[in-house]
């Protein structure tokens, strides 16, 4: 247990060391991390299950200037192992999840000051021309403080999280259900979070047009996304033709 602590440690800090998003952007959505963690913990299946149900209060996820109203990236990983421990159904763990990443802004805004201090230090290495210390103090030390305020909670809650379920379970009936509601509307909002960025006319009728086929037709995801792409191929054919023809 104490190895598979430390493997699910070490994602939930990559999904903050700002090393890991240089080589992939996935890391932010807890659909990867969270995925991850599952892996870990000899649950891949149930564990991206959950993620990509935290995941999606997260789908219209923007920093605008820096700002965050979540934190994701504790989200994912922290969040997932919770619920792996403690046995927690979806709808449940969303909520915790997103209960979790808003709480967790403080560590984010705490990741962000500390690292400013290496950026000084930095600087007075650059004026020393000093090129390795400048390396060292963009990648040693911000993955250690990554490492404490998201890994070393990861770490705790893999080896002595499997509690929490049954203090849960504890709460009157109607709080546990509340969770339940909560968590079932969570995904609504990211979706309509989505929609404020492509609510345009030309784009609208693409997604109503997905949503019927899912509900009406039974079709799932994978095709859906093949008739998408013909019809994007086809659109796509169309306009050049008329592009030609105009010139």
């Amino acid at each position: 247990m104490v190895v598979v602590a430390l493997l699910v440690a070490l994602v939930a800090t990559c999904s903050t060391w700002w090393f890991s998003h240089a080589v992939t952007r996935t890391w932010l959505y807890p659909l990867w991390s969270g995925f991850l963690v599952g892996i870990m913990m000899g649950k891949p299946l149930e564990g991206m299950m959950i993620a990509a149900a935290i995941n999606l209060p997260y789908v219209g996820f923007i920093t605008a200037g820096g700002s965050m109203p979540g934190n994701p990236m504790f989200a994912g990983p922290v969040g997932t192992a919770l619920a792996l421990v403690s046995g927690l159904d979806i709808h449940t763990a969303t909520t915790v999840g997103v209960i979790l990443g808003s709480v967790a802004i403080l560590t984010w805004n705490a990741y962000m000051t500390i690292n400013s201090f290496w950026v000084h230090l930095a600087d007075k290495y650059a004026s020393q021309g000093n090129l390795k210390m400048i390396r060292v103090l963009n990648y040693v030390p911000s993955f250690f403080v990554s490492l404490a305020l998201n890994g070393i909670p990861a770490f705790l809650i893999v080896m002595y999280g499997s509690s929490f379920g049954a203090w849960l379970q504890q709460f009157p009936q109607i709080i546990i259900d509340a969770f339940g509601v909560v968590g079932a509307l969570m995904p609504a909002l990211g979706i309509g979070m989505l929609l404020n960025y492509l609510g345009k006319k030309k784009l609208i009728p693409f997604f109503f047009a997905g949503f019927f086929l899912t509900v009406y037709f039974g079709l799932d995801t994978m095709a859906i996304a093949i008739i998408a792409a013909i019809i994007g191929i086809i659109l796509y054919q169309f306009r050049d033709t008329k592009v030609k023809e105009a010139a």
